[in-house]
């Protein structure tokens, strides 16, 4: 009789143990929600932030970086702004209105330097007098080198009608080596070469008519486009 009282309590603590692991579970269970409730909350919070950054550049009304950006890029327009009033000072003084044309967006100047000051006639060669207005030209980017983004110096040539194979790689070779001629006369001069490229047009990128000599003058030319930097 005991013995059966006995089996009867045994039996009893054994069907009361699934309590137990139900409520290791349960707790199991909570602690795992919580974790992910946690980490959906954390993500929430950064989706949130990137779409409040990505509306602040969208609509140019970002904080301090913004700020600053814009404050870089007023500085370098300035800067540009003083290297165009620099040499435009520099062309009136010395009478070289009809040699050198300037031309500003804000964002880049582009000088426009015809041939006959620059080459000998359907060369590559320097002239001695061209040197002084390169010297001026380098010295003024120089002074604003770290504003500077990019100098491109692109040589251009005029169309005189005749397209044949030989003259059209002569043209163009011609104005590839006057860009470069340009180039390693600013270097020579101090201008470090790490932000200057060269381009060469032929013919191909006319500014006046080709139909008289006055317009292929202004064609035969040599063009420095700086850009301000955007940082």
């Amino acid at each position: 009789m005991r013995r059966r009282g006995m089996e009867t309590e045994g039996d009893k603590e054994n069907s009361e143990r699934w309590l137990l692991t139900y409520s290791d579970m349960i707790t199991l269970l909570l602690a795992l929600f919580i974790i992910m409730y946690g980490m959906s909350s954390v993500d929430a919070m950064k989706v949130k932030e990137m779409s409040q950054g990505l509306e602040q550049v969208l609509n140019h009304t970002g904080s301090a970086a913004s700020t600053n950006a814009g404050g870089s890029a007023s500085v370098s327009a300035n800067n540009l702004d003083k290297v165009y009033q620099a040499l435009k000072t520099y062309i009136s003084d010395h009478d070289l209105d009809q040699m050198i044309d300037l031309s500003s967006t804000g964002s880049s100047v582009t000088i426009h330097l015809k041939d006959a000051m620059l080459f000998r006639p359907d060369t590559a060669i320097l002239i001695p007098e061209s040197k002084p207005v390169i010297q001026e030209i380098s010295n003024s980017l120089e002074e604003i080198y770290g504003d500077i983004n990019h100098i491109t110096i692109t040589g251009n040539t005029a169309d005189l009608g005749h397209y044949d194979a030989a003259n059209e790689a002569d043209s163009w070779q011609l104005s590839v080596d006057r860009a470069v001629a340009v180039l390693n006369q600013m270097t020579s001069m101090g201008l470090e070469p790490d932000k200057m490229s060269i381009e060469g047009n032929s013919h191909y990128n006319p500014i006046a008519s080709n139909d008289t000599e006055n317009g292929r003058a202004k064609n035969r030319r040599v063009e420095i486009t700086i850009t301000g930097s955007a940082n």
